[in-house]
């Protein structure tokens, strides 16, 4: 089946540039091993030396490895003998004896483990996951990942900083082979962000984006891929790195091709191929190849040109030929594929159906090779289902031998039962006690609530029906002592104090309501314009008061209108009371925003009054008495429900300030 090449970009790069540097530090560490005598850094020597030929002779590197194996044997030196199984596992992951990989990894990890060693472990689980993953055992490769992971979050060494930020690259590469594209996605954000974080590692940042890219090309998502792509392709330009960047522009071309964007498509194929010709990597060249090929092939499709659509059928054979050497299924598939379209297309019906039939016959075959592998997984669970069940047997045989002990036990258990329910039962006595304790505060409170309604009933309804009463009797007993002018005024005058009443009574419901446990105020916009219009009709009756208005910004506030209309009702009615005998009597009421907060203010210019007066503002265990009403008390309980905060600013014989805020 065809590689995933985006996860052996960082592996080719690696090999390619810094290979004439490990070939100095090889010679410079053969010169120090013939000085050193030491037997501890001669294992070091032989282990760095054994590492330095990883990616570029792994045959020479096991041999070193083996040499410092066995050094680290004679004078047991476990981190020798630790690194020397981590470079074996490394070489013969490049050769791609993938178990021999996992068993050296498994070794080195127990060592270090076993010394709580968590760079090195890291490290072990690492590479063992880069075995499970070409084993495709992605499971067991996801595992060995995140204990990677776990270890060098552990590790005090900065250098593992890179570390993490792979094993998080590699993660994602395991989720995108598995179609986790969701997973995958944030795993390269993850590496992409810690890779920023350092420098030297622009590279590998810009290739986490372009495997995003790919998976964003798996998804049709061409447009948001290219977008990737090109953000990937700024760094790799800056830092000119020639390898990684003929892998993005190979990518790159089948993006465009996919957007239709033939000719740029074509462009950037080309490019990738000049590289690709010089690294000699067969399997990106016929990949490369296969999408300049079909590139060629729809240009000249779509615009009829004969030369272009040969162009593109040699082009797509030359893949083709390269890909029958890999075994590429994949990619002969699709091959055969784009040859059944061209055949189509030029109306040889039969060429198109041959070609077709060979494209199912690879695409059944990587169908099969699926089957296999998920067969081998079945029979893995049957194994392990065998394996269960023998032991479940062993346990069952050992049970029948202990009854009696099973039996005392049950004795114990029920001893113990009992021991519990009577525990259970006091507990649930004491639930039960906190419980009547709690209706019995409620009790009371809802008693003090009753208590202040009737207060409140007494002396804020019962003075206002008491005039009203006596302005009837005086117009049915004694009609003669009034004129018409005066009858007409005071009849004026009572209609308004009904109304007033009226809303009076309105406002004791609503706070009767608000008493209640699951009443809530309901918030809407409310013109600020609105609220004066109300409050000037409300206070029509009002003589002697001058009343000024301020809203020059036009607010609106989001809030009760019934709660507020009532709040600012009781306040104009407390200073109306306060200005009785007051000359060139005085209320204005502002309303301003700032800092994104919003204000309304009544300022009165009347006798003013002690911090006393104004106790049961912000006190909600003081009473309501007939002597207070209920005034302050309603404007601290609404004020509560709609979250508005009250202050109060009063001077005597300069005046009070209410300023409301929300």
């Amino acid at each position: 089946m065809k590689k995933i090449l985006y996860c052996l970009v960082l592996t080719i790069f690696v090999l390619k540039v810094f290979s004439q540097d490990e070939n100095k530090r090889t010679d410079s560490l053969l010169a120090e091993l013939k000085k050193q005598r030491e037997n501890i850094t001669k294992c070091n020597i032989l282990n760095e030396l054994s590492k330095s030929y990883k990616m570029v002779n792994p045959e020479e590197g096991l041999k070193y490895a083996e040499k410092a194996y066995q050094l680290s044997s004679q004078i047991d030196y476990k981190k020798g003998i630790a690194n020397s199984y981590l470079n074996k596992a490394r070489h013969y992951s490049v050769l791609g004896e993938y178990d021999k990989t996992i068993d050296f990894c498994t070794k080195a990890k127990d060592l270090s483990v076993e010394s709580n060693d968590n760079c090195d472990a890291g490290l072990s689980f690492m590479i063992m996951g880069t075995s499970y993953g070409n084993l495709g055992k992605f499971p067991d490769a996801l595992n060995a990942f995140f204990d990677a992971l776990r270890n060098f979050e552990k590790c005090n060494d900065q250098k593992n900083k890179q570390n993490i930020a792979n094993c998080y690259q590699n993660i994602g590469n395991i989720y995108n082979a598995t179609e986790n594209f969701a997973k995958a996605l944030n795993s390269y954000d993850t590496a992409i962000t810690l890779f920023s974080k350092t420098k030297g590692n622009e590279v590998s940042m810009a290739m986490n984006m372009a495997s995003k890219g790919i998976i964003y090309e798996k998804q049709r998502q061409y447009k948001k891929s290219l977008e990737v792509y090109d953000e990937a392709e700024k760094i790799l330009t800056l830092s000119k790195e020639a390898v990684p960047l003929a892998f993005l522009k190979s990518w790159k071309s089948a993006a465009l091709v996919g957007l239709e964007s033939y000719d740029e498509g074509i462009d950037a194929a080309n490019e990738a191929l000049k590289t690709i010709n010089e690294i000699g990597d067969q399997e990106l060249k016929s990949s490369t190849l296969q999408v300049l090929g079909y590139a060629y092939l729809k240009k000249g499709m779509r615009s009829n040109d004969e030369k272009t659509m040969q162009l593109g059928v040699s082009t797509l054979k030359n893949s083709l030929e390269i890909q029958k050497e890999l075994n590429s299924l994949n990619g002969l598939a699709k091959n055969y594929l784009y040859m059944a379209e061209y055949y189509k297309f030029k109306k040889d019906y039969e060429s198109s159906l041959e070609s077709f039939s060979i494209a199912t016959k690879y695409n059944d075959s990587i169908f099969s090779l699926k089957n296999k592998q998920s067969l081998q997984n079945l029979e893995d669970e049957r194994t392990i289902e065998l394996r269960d069940s023998e032991i479940k047997l062993n346990k069952l045989q050992l049970e029948a031998g202990k009854k009696q002990k099973w039996l005392f036990i049950v004795g114990l258990v029920l001893f113990a039962s009992i021991g519990l329910l009577l525990f259970y039962q006091s507990r649930q006595r004491k639930k039960n006690n906190q419980k009547l304790n709690a209706l019995n505060k409620e009790l009371d409170q809802a008693n003090k609530i009753k208590m202040q309604f009737f207060n409140i009933l007494n002396h804020d309804l019962r003075g206002p029906v008491a005039n009203l009463i006596h302005f009837m009797h005086l117009q049915k007993e004694s009609p003669d002592l009034l004129n018409e002018e005066s009858k007409q005024r005071l009849q004026n005058r009572t209609l308004i104090s009904a109304e007033n009443l009226l809303s009076s009574m309105e406002d004791i419901l609503l706070w009767s309501k608000g008493q209640m446990e699951h009443f809530k105020p309901q918030p809407v916009t409310i013109k600020v314009s609105a609220l004066f219009t109300d409050l000037e009709r409300h206070f029509t009756s009002v003589e002697n008061i001058n009343f000024i208005f301020e809203d020059k910004e036009a607010l609106n506030i989001i809030s009760d209108a019934d709660y507020l209309k009532t709040i600012m009702r009781n306040l104009t009615s407390n200073a109306i009371k306060a200005l009785e005998k007051i000359n060139g009597a005085q209320i204005i009421w502002k309303a301003w925003s700032e800092n994104n907060k919003m204000y309304l203010c009544i300022i009165d210019n009347g006798p003013g009054a002690t911090a006393e007066k104004f106790k049961a503002l912000y006190n909600e265990n003081e009473t309501v008495g007939i002597s207070t009403g209920l005034g302050l008390h309603l404007i601290r309980d609404l004020a509560k429900a709609i979250n508005c905060t009250i202050k109060v600013e009063s001077n005597m014989e300069e005046g009070t300030k209410f300023t409301l805020t929300f």
